[in-house]
């Protein structure tokens, strides 16, 4: 949704984040000038328009072409900032987006660690419909690294759990056969039961509490509010759970050309962006555990 629904001003959004950013974050007067020049010139830029990755794409193209790296980073970072305090702020306006960073000249998505992922799926229990739903949900993106297009789309019938695997249809309907974790197979069984229950004639896995299909905007509310109730990190979103799956991955062991199936990469080029992620995961522990770091 754009800022604009919200019904408020540039002005009063501008001014409200950087309160926020003052009396709740506690940063410094020129980190907050920083903040508020950078997310000024981005909200004269969108105009009207709805906030989605296009129009951020086009504004770091447009608007930041001439910049340093040094420069662009920060601008993202401040648009990034800016995103998660609106989605906290308003329930009822929510800009959907997939997370994007620039370093170097590249895009890299962010990730969380296992143990929050964990926590994401851990406080909801199988307790009714909807945290069950929830909890199945979450652990089903995480497991099985998939788009938040694909979730939408995954039926009932996609599940085979004689074999245990999911069949997922990415872009360009294209299918794949992905493995279904003995984890998420607990999960997904008792969460149908809830589901049988419903006696639904609809064909989708996960259904809203109107029993229709869940559209893109609210898994993002889900994953959002989730990662709120955890007190996880800002920057949960649906495609953290994809990019985080994939980086786990990768720090475990996995080669390159099977996470490309996994993920539905047309190019393994694609997929070796996640090198760069583990690589700087790698340095992290270097310095943190290597005597002569």
């Amino acid at each position: 949704m754009s800022q604009k629904q919200s019904k408020k001003s540039n002005k009063d959004l501008v001014l409200e984040f950087t309160n926020f950013l003052k009396f709740k974050k506690g940063l410094s007067a020129n980190t907050i000038s920083a903040y508020e020049s950078d997310i000024t010139q981005f909200l004269e830029f969108t105009g009207e328009n709805i906030i989605n990755n296009d129009l951020i794409e086009l504004f770091i193209t447009s608007e930041l072409n001439d910049k340093s790296d040094n420069s662009k980073i920060r601008k993202i970072s401040s648009i990034n900032q800016y995103i998660d305090w609106f989605n906290l702020d308003n329930e009822e306006y929510q800009i959907v987006i997939e997370k994007v960073s620039l370093k170097k000249g590249s895009y890299l998505p962010e990730t969380i660690s296992i143990s929050d992922v964990n926590r994401l799926i851990n406080i909801y229990d199988h307790s009714n419909y909807m945290n069950s739903r929830n909890l199945t949900l979450i652990d089903f993106m995480y497991s099985t690294a998939c788009r938040v297009s694909e979730l939408c789309d995954v039926r009932v019938s996609d599940l085979d759990f004689e074999e245990d695997f999911v069949k997922l249809f990415g872009k360009g309907s294209k299918q794949r056969i992905v493995p279904i974790g003995s984890e998420l197979k607990i999960n997904l069984s008792k969460y149908l039961k809830f589901r049988d229950e419903l006696n639904t004639q609809e064909p989708y896995l996960f259904l809203s509490k109107n029993m229709n299909q869940l559209d893109r905007s609210a898994i993002f509310r889900i994953i959002k509010k989730s990662a709120t109730l955890s007190d996880n990190v800002l920057s949960v979103h649906p495609h953290t759970l994809r990019h985080s799956a994939a980086t786990h991955m990768l720090e475990a062991g996995c080669d390159l050309r099977t996470l490309q199936e996994l993920l539905g990469h047309t190019s393994v080029s694609t997929t070796k962006i996640y090198t760069k992620l583990t690589k700087e995961f790698l340095v992290e522990i270097f310095k943190e555990s290597h005597p002569r770091a």
